[in-house]
């Protein structure tokens, strides 16, 4: 399978992966390795609060 290095939003430093949607993690936290249109990147996961997921709603819907 191929592989491909990704920038880290934790450490700042490169990872390699397999090139399949995956859930990592770097430092303790808790990591996802995500294809859109940019190409595989990681993204830290986070829990957001009931207030910031309304937020994030008005604005996903204007």
């Amino acid at each position: 399978m191929e592989e491909v290095e990704v920038s880290c939003p934790v450490c700042r430093k490169s990872h390699r992966y397999k090139a399949e949607i995956q859930v990592v993690s770097c430092k303790g936290k808790p990591l996802a390795l995500v294809k859109d249109r940019l190409g595989w990147r990681l993204m830290e996961i986070r829990v957001i609060s009931e207030k910031e997921d309304e937020e994030l709603d008005k604005i996903w819907r204007s």
